[in-house]
């Protein structure tokens, strides 16, 4: 089964020029489509404005992007304008809404997060925890990666004010109950924040009815230019800025500011106008497709790769059986750095390592795995690459 989209990625195209390349590394970043390069390099060759600081053309196409841009965000993931934040990534999100409950929490209060989070949601509450001497609590997981839900009613009544959870492993590939999980919160008045980075590509959203607090992503993940991220608040005005510039007042002193009444007073300086013109126009060409079509194929690949790996090679995958877009594996003797570099050779790209999930991998017993994950445009010749330089790497004796 080929991929009717692969061609749309001039990085991926296959051609007598270049060596046909195995891209099996979307969970990290995306490929990026010709017509996304095509919409950011016609907004720079046009040129460039800043956004709000002027009368002229430019500076009024800039504000007019970013304005789209925010529409296209909002239409995506089910919620309204007033409510999209932008930031440079999801893990600025997320520090962004750590750093407004610094004020807010005592030492008496707790967050509670899950074993399965990225490092991107987990350090900045445990120093959230240090600088306010809230607790940090901890809803495990099983051996497959399933989050234990026994102990939630009494963590949530342990006066916590947030439960922080991934949409999506991006290790194990399992995605939580978080409709049961939001709902549980809120009968105790906790707050939700989502990690939506390894979801936003695969899921169809409707943030609305979901319910959560605050959902976050970040563009690179979603077939845009690296820059851009997605901070969802029900309520901006629960949040204090993380930085503080211009564009963000509705008058200053020498002795104090107020801030504007919008979402933009969090989005203080110039904003990554490439980036957002991007990030716009890579949802047009998801939702030109359809997520609903892209999940399906992406499930056909994944389940080809599980097979292949179970039935060819000695390697034992690790990550959810639900997952559908990406398979953890790992091989009894052979360390997955040189599995990883020995497919690269082979034109091959995966991801070694505890893939900034190390609470998470020692949960199920594993230090470290080799991820091979799935974008749109990978079809079952990628996979066949990748079985071809694993049985390579098995005779080449490298453990």
């Amino acid at each position: 089964m080929q991929s009717p989209w692969k061609n749309d990625f001039p990085a991926l195209k296959i051609s007598p020029q270049k060596a046909r390349i195995s891209y099996l590394d979307s969970a990290a970043t995306c490929q990026v489509p010709q017509v996304v390069i095509d919409e950011v390099s016609t907004y720079l060759t046009n040129g460039q404005g800043n956004a709000g600081r002027g009368m002229h053309g430019l500076s009024e196409n800039a504000s007019s992007r970013i304005d789209h841009c925010r529409k296209t965000v909002a239409q995506f993931i089910g919620c309204h304008t007033e409510q999209v934040i932008f930031t440079k990534g999801a893990t600025e999100s997320i520090n962004l809404v750590a750093a407004s409950l610094r004020e807010q929490l005592k030492p008496t209060d707790s967050i509670l997060v899950t074993a399965l989070e990225h490092h991107s949601n987990l350090l900045p509450w445990q120093r959230l925890s240090e600088q306010t001497g809230a607790r940090i609590n901890i809803l495990p997981i099983d051996s497959n990666g399933n989050v234990e839900t026994d102990s939630l009613e009494p963590l949530l009544q342990d006066s916590c004010q947030l439960l922080a959870i991934t949409h999506g492993s991006n290790v194990l590939g399992n995605h939580p109950d978080v409709e049961y999980l939001i709902k549980k919160a809120s009968e105790f008045g906790v707050k939700t924040l989502l990690d939506g980075a390894q979801a936003v590509s695969h899921i169809p959203l409707n943030l609305a009815d979901l319910g959560c607090d605050y959902y976050v992503f970040s563009g690179h993940k979603l077939y845009s230019v690296g820059g851009s991220g997605v901070l969802f608040c029900k309520d901006h005005k629960t949040l204090e800025p993380l930085l503080l510039g211009g564009g963000i007042v509705a008058k200053t002193t020498l002795e104090r500011y107020q801030l504007i009444d919008s979402p933009s007073r969090l989005e203080a300086g110039s904003a990554n106008l490439a980036s957002l013109v991007g990030l716009a126009k890579a949802i047009e060409y998801v939702n030109s497709i359809g997520l609903d079509k892209i999940s399906q194929h992406e499930k056909c690949v994944t389940d080809y790769l599980k097979s292949e790996i179970e039935g060819k090679t000695q390697f034992k995958i690790i990550s959810h059986p639900s997952s559908n877009s990406l398979v953890s594996f790992l091989h009894p003797s052979i360390h997955c750095h040189d599995v990883a570099a020995f497919l690269a050779s082979k034109n091959v790209a995966v991801r070694a390592g505890h893939h900034c999930a190390q609470p998470c991998l020692n949960s199920i017993g594993v230090k470290h795995c080799v991820r091979a994950s799935v974008g749109l445009y990978n079809d079952f010749e990628d996979v066949d690459q990748l079985i071809d330089g694993v049985l390579l790497v098995e005779q080449s004796g490298l453990g």
